[in-house]
């Protein structure tokens, strides 16, 4: 949530805190706050994308710490939103702002902008490294502070709620706690290690309200506002002569523009009752509907702010300490429409099996789609993987539509459909979805209940079909490669625009990257063995050093103005791989969930793409690259094959590959070129006039012979070239 103001008026009085050496004990960590301060703390680069590799690195970093410190973390996530929607106004603010920020990020401006998988990759972390965590059926505040009162432990967050929740042991904001970890001797036993931190104790603050004490901070959370109250409910309140007329001297340090607050706590410490505050903000109502919403956020937010007190009946306390996962759904979740939602759905849901906004799907009909950074010319890149999400829809929304079905009400508006709210030029727009459920000759789609049922071999032959992965003929292909190359397919098919031949080269060299950097790291990857890691094993150990040496060097962040149209290509493959890893969820894994961290790197593919474009023989260049001394490039150049073959290149990728550079005062000479398709004018190669033709229609053939004597012939070609211009 977060109250307005509260985390810069801590920040400026840290003397409430208390130093503490943390180690040896149980903490409960808010997981959206924690991968959020990793992400920005250790600087990981999202202007190209996100660095999802390095990302994951930093994560492991961060739990190493605590774990060398003895210190047991349970994280805790968000899941969907309220179904009483008094936070859509809030979120629908919260988007078109983040759309504000990817647009002007776009235009060269200094923002910050979480990418997009960051949460799948931060989940997918957590299962590699064994740290447990759960996923709340919605909000996870309240149950955060229940669970760490259970476990008589501090809280890590950086959310300002937790400085009004009354927590036993204590509050920590990430940012007080020194992650170097230090050391100390005990007395006649052995060391330990700790790190050196502050925690706040809501007696600490309360204290100075007096009769009030720990009333006044629920009230205090809603005066100045939060994501229950709306800025101007309490605008008469302030406009009063009572509260305009408070003065007096504090021990709090103050910015100059929290006078509101000043004068809010003065006004709070002079009340005797919490009840004659409440009839004194009520009378300053002008209208009785003014009264009402005063009363209304004052009692919604001290329901918010009683951490022992919730509703929800999924304890994380039996969760982490019994691993009990509690099926029994409450009453108050289910469908838009009223239907009930299977109890393996909501299972797996809490365990972080599933999409983490799936149940918003459910029971609001509604998703929010998170703009990143793209071209803000171009359609949203989650235009090109609409009908992925029309098939995902079909099986969330199926058991909840079936039930208008039973009444003959089913229509084009939200009842039936999802309400999407994704990037519309520079707003957010609103869009009713509407699900496929017949998958074309597959049929009809299963129904939500009817998933777990399903034998894994169709669960997989329904995920292929949708994703339309054919059989790809490589050999030592392992399920995870054989999904990624699958979604990279599938991007290729349905992208919009702003993609060319060298994104899809630019992403195999990534995927290879990745893996070599993996081996460097000794970062097990828990998967099978596939082509791509066989030949990484066989090159000689210096060998692959060099190869690592020179793909490194595109990991390097420039300063210089981003390409959002190159990017945008990017963008549109991320969100195919969210939603087809979406879509895996729901078919409870058929495939092993591609590891986003060993797929996509933002700053390679974005230095390593911008440089593939300026080559004159890409191919011989990425030979040369991936070390002729191994079977990279023969990797490599399978891999691109298969794809090609199985794609529709043809109409998809203007080929501005392996195309000479012309000198000018040549152009005039040339008349048996191949132009690069579109108005602008490109590079040319000279070509016999008999093969004009042929290779308009094909432009990506396949010689068959081997990939040395092929890339022989390309050196030729080009030595050849130019001594031509040279003449």
């Amino acid at each position: 949530m977060g109250i307005l103001g509260l985390t810069t008026f801590m920040d400026n009085n840290t003397w409430i805190f208390e130093k503490v050496n943390l180690h040896d004990t149980k903490v409960v960590i808010d997981g959206n706050n924690l991968y959020h301060f990793i992400f920005f703390k250790y600087k990981v680069d999202f202007v190209h994308g996100g660095d999802y590799d390095q990302f994951a690195i930093r994560i492991k970093e961060f739990f190493s710490i605590l774990h060398a410190c003895n210190i047991q973390p349970y994280v805790v996530i968000d899941g969907g939103y309220e179904q009483d929607d008094r936070k859509f106004q809030t979120i629908h603010a919260r988007m078109q702002q983040r759309l504000e920020m990817a647009m002007r990020l776009a235009k060269g401006h200094q923002e910050k902008l979480m990418p997009i998988l960051a949460y799948e990759t931060f989940r997918s972390v957590l299962l590699e490294i064994g740290v447990p965590f759960a996923v709340c059926d919605f909000e996870a505040d309240k149950e955060i502070g229940k669970l760490a009162n259970q476990f008589e432990c501090p809280v890590l967050s950086n959310d300002s709620d937790f400085y009004i929740l009354p927590l036993t042991a204590g509050f920590i904001p990430f940012g007080s706690v020194e992650l170097v970890q230090k050391s100390r001797k005990r007395s006649g036993k052995k060391g330990f290690h700790y790190l050196s931190a502050k925690c706040y104790n809501v007696n600490n603050f309360a204290k100075y309200f007096r009769a009030l004490e720990m009333d006044a901070l629920p009230l205090f959370a809603a005066i100045l506002g939060n994501d229950f109250v709306e800025r101007n409910t309490f605008q008469s309140f302030f406009s009063s002569p009572g509260f305009r007329s408070c003065r007096g001297q504090l021990p709090f340090n103050f910015d100059e523009r929290q006078t509101k607050m000043r004068k809010l706590i003065i006004w709070l410490m002079s009340l005797h009752t919490y009840d004659d505050g409440i009839d004194r903000i009520l009378s300053t109502a002008s209208t009785s509907g003014e009264k009402k919403s005063m009363l209304s956020a004052i009692t919604k937010t001290k329901e918010a702010y009683s951490a022992n007190e919730t509703s929800c009946v999924f304890s994380l306390y039996a969760f982490f300490a019994k691993n009990i996962t509690q099926p029994h759904i409450p009453e108050s979740i289910r469908g838009y429409n009223g239907s009930s939602i299977p109890s393996w759905f909501i299972c797996c849901h809490r365990q972080g099996n599933l999409p983490q906004k799936s149940l918003d799907i459910i029971t609001l009909h509604r998703t929010f789609l998170r703009t990143q950074l793209e071209d803000p010319e171009s359609k949203s890149s989650y235009h090109c993987c609409i009908k992925l999400r029309k098939y995902l829809y079909g099986i969330l929304l199926s058991d909840d539509v079936a039930v208008l079905e039973k009444h003959n009400r089913l229509s084009a508006e939200r009842k039936c459909g999802v309400e999407e709210y994704d990037r519309d030029g520079d707003h957010l727009g609103r869009n009713v979805v509407l699900p496929d459920d017949i998958a074309g000759c597959y049929g009809n789609l299963p129904k939500l209940s009817e998933i777990p049922d399903l034998p894994s071999p169709d669960r997989e032959q329904l995920f292929r079909f949708v994703l339309d992965i054919p059989a790809l003929h490589i050999n030592r292909l392992s399920k995870e490669l054989e999904i990624v190359l699958g979604i990279i397919l599938f991007w290729i098919k349905n992208v919009q625009q702003n993609v060319k031949e060298y994104h899809l080269r630019s992403v195999l060299l990534c995927l290879i990257m990745l893996k070599i950097e993996s081996y460097d790291t000794h970062d097990a990857t828990g998967y099978e063995h596939d082509l791509i890691d066989e030949a990484i094993l066989s090159m000689p150990v210096e060998s692959k050093n060099e190869v690592s040496a020179r793909l490194l060097r595109y990991c390097q962040s420039k300063e210089n103005q981003i390409d959002s149209h190159l990017i945008h290509g990017f963008a549109q493959l991320q969100t195919c791989l969210l939603t087809a890893i979406h879509l895996n969820y729901i078919l409870l894994c058929p495939f092993p969930n591609p590891c986003i961290s060993r797929i996509f790197s933002g700053t390679f593919l974005y230095n390593f793409c911008l440089d593939l474009q300026r080559r004159r023989s890409p191919d011989l260049f990425i030979y040369d690259l991936l070390s002729k001394d191994s079977d990279l490039a023969n990797v490599y150049q399978g891999l691109y094959d298969a794809l090609m073959t199985n794609s529709v290149s043809e109409r998809i990728f203007v080929d501005s590959m392996n195309k000479k550079r012309i000198k000018p005062h040549e152009a005039k000479n040339k008349k048996n070129e191949v132009r690069e398709s579109g108005g602008k004018k490109q590079n040319k190669v000279r070509i016999p006039a008999k093969e004009e033709k042929k290779t308009k229609t094909r432009p990506r053939d396949v010689v068959n012979c081997s990939l040395t004597n092929r890339f022989n012939a390309l050196t030729s070609c080009d030595e050849s070239a130019d001594e031509n211009e040279e003449n």
